[in-house]
């Protein structure tokens, strides 16, 4: 049985997002995920400034009462492909499937094996791009970067490595830091694996677990914020944000997101498998000034 698998349009795109959704970042449900975005998605940005006076007759309309703006979200769009021989899968778990002749037929397990196999892997890249991308080649530009890169963003001064031994203290700074505007709303208090392993090492020598009594089945918080683990974030970082203040887009589903596999016995008689995945993703935020990022040194 030969194999050709096409997966296009929604169908891919949804695959795709399952993937990345095993990943810590949309799992945890920190972002805004849009999908199906046509090369661009513009964040809208509106402040409206309260004219609030004492009461007379007649009108005195306050002028530059709202501030409009957009940050511009553009897609990026990659692809990922290879070739493999399916002799290569003749020792491991096809034997049964491909028989015992020479003739290299595609089992569909393959297909799926190689489908799954390599979608999780992008699932793990994509996660550490919403972070880490640098918007380098091969990459998009991350929120890590679109942080340091923002003066509005407030970034408390560094203090070094985030130890067990001063982790409460950059606690205490990251939260004095959180603006107004942002203490009323719902937020995600994230940390890199090391810093949540500080801060548990930290609760347990003073004889608590969890910011608790010692309940290890109960949710890491800190005062009245849920401290969530994200594996994706490099050492010694700290967030706090809004969900709703931070968007990740996905491409258009049409046939430009697709991933395929094709056996070439069907074409030159080669043996191989070739594998061929197009997708496009962008991330980023409205205001800079509802961010806290922390990164020791």
């Amino acid at each position: 049985m030969a194999i050709t698998s096409n997966y296009s349009g929604k169908v891919a795109q949804d695959i795709m997002l399952a993937a990345i959704k095993e990943e810590d970042t949309l799992r945890l449900g920190l972002l805004n995920v849009v999908p199906d975005v046509n090369y661009k998605l513009n964040l809208r940005n509106l402040d409206v400034t309260l004219g609030v006076v004492d009461y007379s007759c007649g009108t005195t309309p306050a002028t530059d009462a709202i501030a409009y703006s957009e940050k511009v979200l553009e897609i990026s769009k990659f692809k990922n492909e290879f070739e493999i021989c399916k002799e290569d899968f003749r020792p491991v778990n096809w034997d049964n499937d491909m028989g015992a002749s020479a003739w290299n037929e595609s089992p569909e397990s393959i297909s799926e094996a190689i489908i799954a196999d390599t979608v999780a892997k992008l699932g793990r890249w994509v996660e550490d791009q919403i972070w880490n991308g640098t918007g380098a080649a091969n990459q998009m530009e991350g929120l890590i970067a679109q942080f340091g890169a923002d003066a509005d963003v407030i970034k408390p001064a560094a203090a070094g490595a985030i130890l067990k031994s001063n982790v409460m203290d950059a606690f205490d700074l990251v939260t004095l830091n959180i603006p107004t505007a942002l203490r009323r709303k719902e937020v995600q208090f994230i940390v890199s694996p090391d810093v949540a392993d500080a801060y548990a090492k930290s609760l347990i020598e003073n004889g608590a677990a969890n910011g608790f009594g010692g309940n290890a089945n109960t949710a890491m918080v800190y005062g009245r914020y849920t401290v969530q683990t994200v594996n994706g974030l490099p050492d010694n970082t700290i967030a706090i944000f809004a969900k709703e203040n931070i968007t990740f887009a996905t491409g258009l589903a049409d046939d430009a997101t697709s991933i395929r596999t094709k056996d070439m016995d069907e074409v030159d008689f080669s043996g191989n498998v070739l594998y061929k995945s197009v997708f496009g993703m962008a991330v980023g935020y409205s205001f800079g000034n509802e961010i806290v990022f922390y990164q020791g040194a």
